[in-house]
């Protein structure tokens, strides 16, 4: 047993799915021998065992395929996740090492131009240095939530505070992409009971996604109005949308949608699963409305008292 616990976990998959298609195979064997006096018999109950232990068995045997084929999927998605990140981080700090080493060089202090490399690489080392820690961000959200001790810092807020808190944060963000982000809130009902910093993670996710997956200047507008016992948020923009065949799956944990040759732009496949349990924690709904090439919209609907649900 010690050696079958020291397996890499595709390793024991492969182990058990062969153990199990011995069993199977056993069985069938068995079922054939079985068969002869099974049919021999005059009984009906007898024949209507027989058919129902070897529907059975089929039954068995295509589940194990099925869960096989899914745990493959979860843990082909899960290394890809872990490599793109890995690849991410060390992106910002080899930038941030080639600054260090250029600000550190002795040979250049004095120099005519010294102040003017300050001035450049300065900034560069204080923009990976918050793409670092927004990176950091998104991997603590993702384990938080997984975690079984996660819990909802339980709170009463004003919804329209809120957004208009995040869209101040994102000023920056869209603003270096000479872009622009605007609300319109009509709520009356604003009053909203839940974790206020998961909501406000929730909302920045979309608003980052819809600066991240755009080729133009980006346009964000988030409305809000009054839903049956609660409050129903838009979040709109003028990005590059999502494929159809892209929209079932893209709350799916781990999934990304496939952006064909454009290479600049980054994700983990995360945010907005994290976005759909928050929200369902809250006793929420979460959809999107996407065509391809026309930009995405978000609602979210949040119930003023909601009935708060565990992971």
């Amino acid at each position: 047993m010690r050696l079958f616990a020291d397996y890499s976990p595709k390793r024991r998959r492969n182990f058990l799915w062969c153990v199990f298609t011995v069993i199977i195979v056993l069985l069938a064997i068995t079922i054939v021998f079985l068969f002869g006096s099974i049919f021999k018999s005059n009984s009906i109950l007898i024949k209507i065992s027989g058919l129902v232990l070897v529907l059975l068995i089929i039954f068995t045997y295509i589940l194990g395929l099925i869960i096989s084929h899914w745990q493959y999927y979860a843990e082909a998605s899960k290394n890809d996740f872990t490599n793109n990140i890995v690849h991410e981080i060390k992106t910002p700090i080899t930038v941030i090492s080639l600054a260090c080493e250029m600000l550190q060089d002795k040979s250049l202090e004095g120099q005519p131009g010294r102040e003017e490399q300050m001035d450049t690489y300065l900034p560069i080392i204080s923009s990976e240095t918050e793409r670092l820690k927004k990176m950091v961000d998104v991997f603590l959200q993702h384990s938080r939530i997984d975690s079984t001790h996660f819990a909802l810092n339980i709170e009463q807020f004003d919804m329209h505070d809120l957004i208009i808190n995040v869209a101040e944060r994102a000023q920056f963000l869209v603003q270096s992409k000479q872009g622009e982000i605007t609300t319109d809130l009509k709520a009356k009902q604003t009053s909203v009971k839940g974790d206020r910093l998961q909501i406000a993670n929730v909302i920045t996710n979309i608003v980052d996604n819809a600066v991240k997956y755009t080729d133009e200047k980006p346009h964000i507008h988030i409305t809000s109005e009054d839903a049956p016992h609660g409050i129903l948020l838009k979040i709109s923009d003028n990005g590059i949308g999502i494929p159809k065949n892209a929209l079932e799956h893209i709350f799916e944990k781990f999934y990304r949608v496939p952006t064909g040759d454009r290479h600049d732009v980054k994700g983990y496949g995360i945010g907005l699963n994290y976005a759909l349990r928050i929200v369902q924690m809250h006793s929420g709904e979460i959809k999107v409305h996407s065509k391809e090439g026309e930009g995405s919209v978000f609602e979210i609907y949040l119930p003023n008292n909601p009935k708060f649900r565990k992971q």
